[in-house]
């Protein structure tokens, strides 16, 4: 592999640049130099500008939006604001890109070797090619090349779709690798593995890295200088030490504020402590398989292998491990939309299979489920208000249309959104305000439980912090028990007295929360904890 760029040279250099719709300004007078070697963060919420900026200085804006000033200059080269095959070649040679979700970067209907192949350059022959294939996957760490080459995108986990996402931005030797957001979907120790491979290429390469997040823990960690953006402007730049030590602008001081590490620690409520020696959920030796087709033919894959645990009223349990792990597997179980082989749940102490038809409604109002994605788990054609009344209804009949509308006023009221949301529907909501109306549903059933499965992992870290809060606030006013599934184990501090280590289906550590965290005992928690971001914070 050829080192593609000098210590002392300047890769990218952004001067005033501004973008615009039509006639209405987005970003406003940007200003970035990365240098060769060096990985320089770009760190703001979403709707900052950081992403468009991101993908004006690679050519890749949408139609509508233009550049309306200023200038970028590549490698040495100033690009055109209007895009000319001598801009587009040079950007092609010169920029390498690494998207935010792998799984829409690549093609699910071709197989990995030919998405690699049309990544290098044109008139690459077959026999330099395969040699070139080989050569990018050994660089990114993939092991098993001709299983990888021949797998579609399904076939593969996050991390290493992501990896492959990596192999093709490097395929034509690029002077500066923009990475925008190339970790949000991944596992907290994918994610460290993935930011891990970027360090490595950036020192062993020479790669200019300008790295776009909303995780301002993710940029302590991993970034030489940062640059801060709010509403189309940074508003703070400098060396990354400095900048987060003493930040001198407010919404640096937000950003820093609202990581999880930063979040001040939820005592459990009074009522927590009194009903704590009631079982609320009981889960005995729980498993559950499921049939996977390979390459192979089919094969088991063990989801839950012999789980026990135990949920006591008014107690939040945090349940953490990777994807793959069975959190999922086992919260689905408990909610039935899955049924187990083998083992036992029980509900206030009574098995769920031996329910009368009375007692397993019951237990459908008392369990409710708060879904990871805000924007897939809403129905787009529903409005807020619809989205509420339909729980109400079903659960609380004989209500009067009116006693409806006061509760669904309650309820917008209690998960902190003005009342005349009540008429939008979830296209013209924001994805934090889009989670409290899922968190408003959940509620409408006055349940007892609740389990939240990853239900702040889509959000910026403002937005996380409010949701947190405000389900911290929502346990201690409706003396609820949650089972809060995560990969997050600073997210899991801040809300929950216990936690529950998960990997491949069996539990390998659980205790008090601090306890945990403080001394893990098993090596793979230590891992999970070693991986949080910001932890210089």
């Amino acid at each position: 592999m050829t080192v593609v760029a000098t210590r002392t040279e300047t890769v990218l250099d952004v001067r005033d640049l501004r973008i615009g719709l039509a006639d209405t300004p987005i970003v406003h007078g940007v200003d970035i130099r990365v240098p060769a070697g060096k990985s320089v963060g770009l760190v703001g919420e979403s709707g900052s500008g950081k992403t468009l900026t991101a993908l004006a200085i690679a050519g890749l804006l949408p139609p509508a939006i233009t550049i309306t000033g200023g200038t970028v200059t590549l490698a040495g080269k100033q690009l055109s604001a209007v895009a000319d095959r001598h801009t587009t070649e040079h950007r092609v040679a010169t920029i390498g890109v690494v998207f935010q979700n792998p799984t829409p970067s690549l093609n699910p209907r071709m197989r990995i070797s030919k998405q690699l192949h049309e990544a290098l350059p044109q008139g690459t022959g077959r026999r330099e090619a395969a040699a070139r294939i080989a050569e990018l996957l050994g660089l990114v760490g993939i092991t098993d090349i001709p299983k990888t080459l021949h797998a579609f995108p399904h076939e593969l986990s996050g991390g290493l779709n992501q990896r492959v996402v990596i192999a093709m931005a490097l395929a034509r030797d690029p002077k500066l690798l923009i990475a925008d957001e190339p970790t949000t979907a991944l596992d907290v120790s994918v994610q460290a593995q993935v930011l891990d491979l970027v360090d490595s290429l950036r020192e062993r390469l020479g790669l200019g890295v300008l790295l776009v997040s909303h995780d301002i823990g993710i940029i302590a960690d991993r970034t030489d200088e940062v640059h801060v953006m709010s509403e189309g402007r940074i508003v703070e730049s400098g060396p990354t030490a400095d900048v987060l030590r003493a930040p001198r602008h407010a919404y640096t001081r937000q950003l820093l504020s609202a990581t999880p590490s930063r979040l001040a620690r939820v005592a459990p409520p009074a009522k927590a402590a009194e009903a704590a020696q009631t079982p609320q959920l009981t889960l005995r030796d729980l498993r559950r398989s499921f049939s996977v087709r390979g390459r192979e033919g089919r094969t088991k894959h063990v989801a839950l292998d012999g789980v026990d645990l135990t949920l006591h009223r008014g107690q939040a349990i945090g349940l953490v491990g990777e994807s793959g792990s069975g959190k999922t597997t086992l919260a689905r179980i408990v909610v039935g939309l899955e049924r187990a082989d083998s083992g036992e749940v029980r509900h206030d102490g009574l098995e769920l299979s031996k329910q009368t038809r009375e007692q397993r409604r019951q237990w459908r109002r008392d369990v409710q489920y708060i879904f990871q994605d805000p924007y897939s788990s809403l129905d787009p054609r529903l409005s807020v208000a619809q989205t509420l009344r339909e729980p109400l209804e079903l659960n609380h009949r004989g209500l009067s249309r009116a006693e409806v509308s006061r509760r669904i006023d309650a309820l917008l009221d209690e998960v902190e959104l003005p009342r005349d949301f009540r008429h939008r529907h979830p296209s013209e909501l924001s994805g934090g305000q889009r989670q409290r109306v899922g968190i408003a549903r959940a509620l409408a059933s006055e349940p007892t439980l609740v389990i939240a499965d990853e239900p702040v992992s889509a959000l910026d870290l403002s937005v996380q912090a409010r949701i947190l809060r405000l389900l911290a606030r929502l346990r201690a006013e409706r003396d609820l028990t949650y089972l809060f599934i995560s990969h997050d184990l600073a997210v899991v501090r801040y809300l929950c007295d216990d936690v529950v280590v998960l990997r491949d289906g069996r539990i390998v550590e659980q205790g008090r929360t601090d306890d945990v965290l403080r001394n893990p005992r098993d090596p793979y928690t230590q891992t999970l904890v070693d991986a949080i971001p910001g932890g210089s914070l």
